[in-house]
């Protein structure tokens, strides 16, 4: 029945389980070995995050040698990848092939090739900054009432990231959550207000302004810490940590 198809051999520690096959899951392995079968089921249950090799050999129970081949021949017919995450460059973690990395192991837009690209933060910064002024000006201009003034100069994530994908300086699409970053170190810098306002069914919307009395300097947007994706994970002694951040060590040495 497995050599059919029709059951699926996991593990579970040391004891061995039977399941009945999704039949939908069939083409992606179909002319596996059996163990290449185990060790693509483990990844593809890692989803977009991934699985170290350790956590990998523990739940196939092979040896790292056998483990390795496996994972080579997998990589040869482009069923996995490896990536290499931004908190660790010399380790790697393993997924499907066609899947798109979490941002917490790729930096997301901010980094390229584990490299964190300050110039690129810098221009979408001023960028973004440029639009939120331009939106105050014509606001002023267009309305004389203070209060309809203020509404029409509040700009939204989906507005800026609108006038971003226009511009084209981006290779990639940013996600939300990569322009919220951009707008919020603009806010630590002193040249926007972030503001909050009820939507449909009482939903909070989070709007942005350009303030009128632009502070000389830029502070927090040019420190790696203001757009990184996962400052979440940086504690002082972890593994993430201000310490051990190569990215802050370059920053502080330029």
């Amino acid at each position: 029945l497995i050599k059919l198809g029709k059951l699926e051999l996991k593990t579970q520690g040391s004891i061995l389980i039977y399941l009945l096959r999704d039949v939908s899951s069939t083409p992606s392995t179909k002319g596996m070995g059996q163990e290449e079968k185990i060790v693509y089921k483990i990844i593809e249950e890692s989803g977009n995050k991934g699985i170290w090799v350790k956590e990998i050999r523990t739940r196939s129970n092979l040896q790292l040698t056998q483990l390795n081949k496996v994972l080579k021949s997998l990589e040869s017919k482009k069923s996995i990848k490896s990536v290499k995450p931004v908190t660790d460059s010399k380790k790697k973690v393993y997924m499907l092939f066609d899947i798109k990395p979490d941002s917490s192991l790729t930096g997301g837009a901010w980094y390229s090739e584990n490299d964190f690209e300050t110039e690129f933060v810098d221009i979408l910064g001023r960028q973004t900054l440029t639009f939120l002024q331009r939106q105050r000006s014509h606001a002023e201009v267009q309305h004389t009432a203070p209060l309809a003034a203020q509404r029409a100069m509040m700009c939204d994530i989906k507005q800026v990231k609108n006038f971003i994908s226009q511009l084209g300086i981006s290779k990639v699409e940013l996600e939300d959550e990569e322009v919220k970053q951009i707008l919020e170190s603009l806010v630590f810098d002193g040249f926007a207000v972030r503001l909050h306002t009820l939507g449909e069914g009482g939903k909070k919307v989070t709007f942005y302004r350009a303030i009128k009395n632009q502070p000389l300097t830029s502070g927090i947007s040019r420190v790696p810490c203001g757009v990184c994706s996962i400052i979440s994970q940086c504690i002082s002694g972890g593994l993430v940590s201000p310490q051990t951040c190569t990215y802050m060590k370059e920053w502080l040495e330029f």
